[in-house]
């Protein structure tokens, strides 16, 4: 438990109602608990706040409410300082940096301190593995890869050959890092693969969900920029560049040596083809199909992906269209029957 004042001075809040009062934990608004500390944001939850059971709540500077018997934290981001709180619930499992019997380890690996390896886990010659670092039971790192310090690798992830992770960053189970791409020639009627010898580049604090795909690149480096966080399900391809801060959320598709900038949305099953650039700032509504290069801030959706705006004033047409087509036969038939006199 903690006091509402040493949860206050974690994020910097400013109190208002009893400093001393003991909080057993953090809890949804709607889910709520007494004796729990919970948060809202303005234009969000308010209605809530009559209802919740939550005894303390997380507030911006700005909302004005009626706080009746709850005691409030006043912050600048109160969702940003609500996973400060979380983490002192529950904080993050540190690295026991032990090795269980059962992991397979080249004798040249070369291993930082505190460095926990589960078991049934395989690593190659050359690896180099910083400290701090987690790697879950029955994952594969190929040979000469390295990963930065403090990366969680989950369980049955599998690292190819002459990868690069940076520091902080998790890769969750079911993910392939380093594959060979779909790279084919085909002649007279016959596909030749193409030998895939570049390789994946990860920056730091990248998070890359469950069972995703991201190939290496054939003959240069498919790159993912730091800070740029993939849901479960996604293919990158080979070559593919990410840049820094971008987000990607389930099943997102993109093909070769496309070119995603900086801070780039990418809304779920979201489908983009190869040898594209998609501008820095740019966001893709869902389930679209992006066939040509975006400039910078463009908000697209729809297949093909087209400006938003243009594609809601299109689809008003296009809910009309049965009415304008039922005015212009009515239409057609009285010039006919004008026409005939």
């Amino acid at each position: 438990m903690f006091s509402i004042s040493e949860i206050a001075e974690a994020v910097q809040g400013k109190i208002e109602g009893d400093p001393n009062l003991r909080i057993k934990g953090v809890c949804d608004i709607q889910d709520s608990q007494s004796g729990y500390i919970s948060y809202i944001l303005p234009g969000k939850y308010e209605n809530y706040i009559d209802n919740t059971k939550a005894t303390a709540l997380l507030t911006s500077n700005s909302i004005k409410v009626d706080r009746k018997d709850k005691t409030l934290i006043r912050v600048k981001n109160p969702a940003l300082s609500f996973i400060d709180i979380i983490h002192m619930f529950y904080p993050e499992k540190k690295s026991c940096g032990t090795i269980h019997p059962s992991a397979i380890i080249a004798k040249n690996v070369k291993l930082g301190s505190k460095v926990e390896i589960a078991p049934h886990t395989v690593i190659e010659n050359g690896v180099k593995i910083g400290d701090s670092v987690r790697i879950g039971a029955g994952s594969f790192i190929g040979s000469n890869s390295e990963i930065g310090n403090g990366s969680s690798i989950s369980p049955n992830v599998s690292i190819y050959h002459d990868i690069t992770i940076g520091n902080n960053c998790i890769i969750d189970s079911g993910t392939v890092i380093g594959a060979d791409g779909y790279g084919l020639i085909s002649d007279k009627n016959i596909h030749y693969k193409i030998p895939h010898i570049g390789s994946v580049s990860i920056g730091n604090n990248v998070w890359i969900g469950s069972n995703c795909s991201i190939d290496r690149g054939t003959l240069s480096n498919t790159i993912i920029g730091s800070g740029t966080k993939l849901d479960n399900l996604i293919h990158i391809a080979h070559n593919v560049i990410i840049g820094k801060n971008c987000l990607m959320a389930a099943q997102v598709g993109i093909a070769g040596s496309t070119n995603i900038e900086d801070n780039v949305t990418l809304a779920g099953q979201v489908g983009i083809v190869g040898h594209l650039t998609i501008g820095r700032g740019s966001i893709v509504a869902s389930k679209a199909a992006v066939y040509q290069s975006l400039k910078a801030d463009s908000f697209v959706s729809g297949i093909p992906a087209r400006p938003h705006k243009n594609r809601l004033r299109q689809d008003v047409i296009i809910e009309q269209l049965p009415d304008i087509l039922k005015r212009l036969r009515k239409l057609e038939k009285e010039f006919s029957i004008i026409k005939e006199t």
